[in-house]
């Protein structure tokens, strides 16, 4: 019972050799590009028989899915299936389950429901506060991908709900992790900004990542796999 796998194979790139007149042993690239085919093919994320339970209840039970590099799960359920049970337990913020989960930790952006900006700092300086924790240089990219590079000096307690998911998606998603695990990313977004983000989502796919997502917004993605948690709850589960 509780018990929970997070590993990843430990992968050592081999060194570029120079030689004379600095010229590079083309072989030892080669050798390179292959461990990094390699690295990507081994990214995955795997949950076996998992229970999940409230209140000494089960939320749902015997849950299963594997995914590989390129790949994006929908999860779909009605409100108290355990769709956001699901994903904490998945980030290691639950510990009342049963099952085998393996998902590398360092390789996985989290977003829940919640926006979890501090509301009295800027938009900058809450997008600083995101790659700090990361140990990544300053990049304003994803802010103006979804336009709101304009909004860096402006207190996050004065934008609207969409405007402010926006500028937690990008801080969360600008960390260049492999894994995307996102709680109803698409709420409180106009259309347009529902389109950036299941383009960006279709791109970071494309590229190779993995997107574990819920929404109520079933056409607005485009996922290789589905799990409706309805489907998983027994008649006994909690309140």
């Amino acid at each position: 019972m509780n018990q929970k796998y997070m590993s990843i194979g430990n992968l050592k790139l081999l060194p570029i050799l120079f030689h004379t007149r600095q010229r590079i042993d083309f072989r030892h690239m080669a050798e390179i590009e292959e461990t990094k085919t390699s690295e990507v093919d081994l990214l995955s994320v795997s949950v076996k028989n998992l229970t999940c339970y409230r209140n000494d209840f089960p939320v749902f039970s015997d849950v299963s899915f594997q995914l590989h590099a390129g790949e994006q799960l929908f999860i779909m359920g009605s409100n108290g299936s355990g769709k956001t049970t699901l994903l904490k337990t998945l980030m290691g913020l639950s510990s009342k389950f049963e099952g085998d989960i393996h998902i590398p930790p360092h390789e996985t952006a989290y977003l829940g429901h919640l926006n979890g900006l501090k509301p009295e700092l800027t938009v900058g300086d809450n997008h600083r506060f995101w790659l700090k924790l990361e140990n990544l240089p300053i990049s304003h990219n994803l802010l103006k991908y979804f336009e709101v590079d304009d909004l860096a000096e402006t207190p996050v307690r004065l934008l609207s709900e969409g405007q402010k998911r926006k500028v937690a998606l990008a801080g969360a998603l600008e960390t260049g992790k492999r894994i995307w695990v996102l709680d109803e990313p698409f709420n409180g977004l106009d259309q347009k900004g529902q389109d950036l983000l299941a383009e960006l989502i279709q791109r970071h796919c494309e590229k190779m990542g993995i997107v574990v997502l819920t929404s109520h917004l079933e056409s607005i993605s485009s996922p290789t796999q589905y799990l409706a948690l309805d489907e998983y709850r027994s008649l006994k589960t909690a309140n």
